[in-house]
């Protein structure tokens, strides 16, 4: 089993709430070459010609061929829906409307309030938060589809959805379980698939009868829910024509998502968290005057003549316009070569100054396996085959009625209640799918309730 010691300080906070200190600034070589930005392009992505970007929506207008709409020849599909929702009788909104409701009503976007973006265990409450980010993505994708003349709803319940399946502790979690499936010879997590996984089969709503039902969302909001992955470096972005079987996708980022509107979504999701990365960054005392000036010199090797200070806004501002722009359905969307150079630039830099610096996280890789791997081998230790739901009965651990419950949910047992119309996905005779039952419900933990279930049963 695995159980390592949790070490001391868990949950104290290394950074400081004030500013840094000034320090000599010198700057740094190892960006691409730059070519300035044309002034047209620089002046529109900072706002002062008004008129141009409602000139550019009629530029643009040959992307409205492209909207996924009834007469798209991928409608029938891109409407397909996972598994049956309930009909009523005078529905008012659209396939993709009546989506982006039951995922904003589910349990699952309502615990990303509480889990890791960037920073875990931040005593800011000024950071964002997994459930903020999806709400800034959904905003720029929302913008650039209006632009561009793509189907904003669809964008904007793919946005919502993006990041349902994120573990607790944001990326950190995530390698953990990873560690963890592949140490128990189960399918590697991932959060994008993780996120497909919670849409269609884990996440349920109560309808008018009282039943519990999975989502079943459509095809073209599952697709782009699963092919978000942001972290590519390529420009111009193309959906693909080709309709997958989505559970078959073994890695993050192997295709293009199957509509114009994902492939806007998984665009604006870098837009989204570059600039809110280095605002947070500054708010927990991370970032100082030296990195300010460090990233508007960057900034200056692709814009030369810009003047302002480079934070979200301007960062947003600059990107989104630049994309409006230059994407065409010819070569797809995209940014202009000193945008897509200054991007991967602002991201390179991210890395060194925030992602990898040390001491940048309450909570360290190592102390968050401690925390992961612990929950998993308590839980790993109730297995007694299909008389675990009996075993745990009289447990007096809330947290571990809590998963006795979660196994009676979506496995076939004596106590499943009437009311579950949802998929049942365990075999509790099967040690593998006990497994990944307990993957499942961590990937589903927000960070306080992994820390309370951690600290509930005393492990370390």
């Amino acid at each position: 089993m695995i159980s390592p010691v949790l070490p001391s300080g868990l949950h104290t906070n290394k950074i400081s709430q004030k500013t840094a200190p000034t320090p000599h600034f010198r700057a740094k070589n190892s960006y691409p070459a730059a070519h300035p930005l044309k002034n047209d392009v620089f002046t529109l992505s900072f706002g002062k010609i008004g008129g141009d970007l409602s000139e550019n929506r009629i530029k643009h207008n040959a992307f409205s061929k492209e909207a996924m709409t009834p007469e798209n020849l991928k409608w029938e599909i891109a409407i397909k829906r996972f598994s049956p929702v309930e009909k009523k009788p005078f529905e008012t909104r659209s396939d993709f409307a009546r989506d982006k409701n039951r995922i904003m009503h589910s349990e699952g976007f309502d615990r990303m309030r509480f889990k890791t973006q960037v920073f875990p265990l931040c005593e800011n409450d000024m950071v964002s938060t997994r459930s903020s980010h999806v709400l800034q993505v959904t905003d720029i994708a929302r913008n650039i589809c209006k632009n561009l003349g793509l189907n904003e709803e669809l964008a904007e319940t793919i946005a919502l959805g993006h990041d349902i399946g994120h573990a607790p502790f944001g990326h950190d979690g995530e390698n953990s379980l990873r560690k963890i499936t592949k140490k128990e010879g189960l399918e590697p997590f991932w959060h994008e698939k993780n996120s497909l996984r919670m849409v269609d089969k884990i996440l349920t709503l109560t309808n008018t009868k009282g039943e519990q039902n999975n989502l079943g969302l459509t095809y073209a909001v599952r697709d782009g829910i699963v092919n978000h992955c942001g972290e590519v470096d390529e420009n111009y972005l193309k959906p693909r024509q080709k309709a997958l079987i989505l559970e078959e996708l073994t890695a993050p980022g192997q295709v293009q998502p199957y509509t114009w509107e994902g492939v806007v979504v998984k665009i604006a999701d870098k837009i989204a968290y570059l600039g809110k990365d280095i605002e947070d960054a500054y708010k927990i005392g991370l970032f100082s005057d030296k990195n300010k000036a460090e990233l508007k010199n960057i900034v200056q090797k692709f814009v030369p003549n810009y003047r302002g200070e480079v934070n979200n806004t301007s960062l947003i501002n600059l990107f989104t316009a630049d994309l409006i722009n230059n994407s065409d359905p010819k070569k797809g969307i995209g940014f202009s070569e000193n945008a897509a150079n200054l991007m991967n630039a602002v991201k390179k830099y991210n890395y060194e100054h925030i992602y990898k610096a040390k001491g940048a996280k309450n909570l360290t890789q190592e102390q968050c396996d401690t925390i992961i791997f612990g929950i998993y081998d308590r839980y790993m230790n109730l297995y007694k085959g299909e008389n675990t739901i009996d075993s745990i009965k009289n447990d007096p651990n809330p947290c571990t009625q809590n998963f006795r419950n979660w196994l009676i949910k979506y496995s076939d047992n004596k106590y499943r209640d009437s009311q579950y119309k949802n998929s049942i996905l365990y075999d509790l005779k099967k040690p593998e799918d006990y497994k990944q039952a307990v993957i499942d419900y961590i990937s589903g933990m927000t960070d306080k309730y992994a820390l309370k279930t951690y600290d509930s049963a005393k492990i370390g």
